[in-house]
């Protein structure tokens, strides 16, 4: 066990079953999923399942490099902003059990390095635990960071990153939202990640 959980590395631009996600949503103040949830959709070959909550749609779309899975979960009023869920497999992870990835991911060391992972492109305001029933994770809020190349548009968005890691690999959940109502948008955010059955 001499190799960490997947450190989050590069730009991250960042569930359980039904009574996990119960869990999750009573600790965030929101209501019991009911006929508002939308029918959960899956990519089949990387097992990653998203359920968006009330309002929200998901729609699968093309991956990146090395991501095996990605979706776009969106309010039909969102041009810019909303979510992605991301699955990246990480090879390091397969040896690990959830209980060794998730005692990584609550030491100092690995959120660090999560935050040191977006700090080239972010300030990251706060960072706080995520817990989505037994799975553990870690979430990041940020603005981006003033830069020749970005529009005026990146001044008025903030983002949340949402990471779990599992034996298989990583989800990331990113959402951007406008910087004014952020804080009411980010019970939704966590709810999208919520929503995410990692593989």
């Amino acid at each position: 066990m001499n190799q960490p959980a997947a450190r989050p590395g590069g730009c991250m631009s960042m569930s359980d079953l039904f009574p996990c996600r119960l869990a999750v949503l009573a600790a965030l103040g929101l209501t019991m999923p009911s006929a508002g949830w939308a029918e959960p959709v899956r990519d089949e070959a990387s097992g990653l399942q998203i359920e968006a909550p009330p309002g929200y749609t998901a729609q699968p779309v093309v991956p990146g490099q090395n991501q095996a899975a990605r979706f776009s979960v969106k309010m039909p009023a969102d041009r810019d902003t909303g979510c992605q869920v991301v699955f990246t497999p990480a090879p390091q992870n397969n040896a690990l059990s959830q209980a060794d990835i998730d005692r990584l991911m609550r030491q100092d060391e690995w959120r660090a390095t999560a935050r040191a992972a977006l700090s080239g492109l972010y300030d990251v305001k706060s960072t706080m635990p995520f817990r989505a029933g037994k799975r553990e994770g870690f979430v990041l809020i940020g603005t981006f960071k003033p830069r020749p190349e970005l529009p005026p548009r990146a001044a008025e968005v903030q983002t949340l990153f949402v990471i779990q890691e599992t034996p298989n690999g990583r989800t990331s959940t990113v959402c951007v939202g406008e910087k004014a109502g952020f804080m009411a948008r980010q019970k939704e955010f966590l709810a999208v990640a919520a929503g995410a059955t990692p593989p």
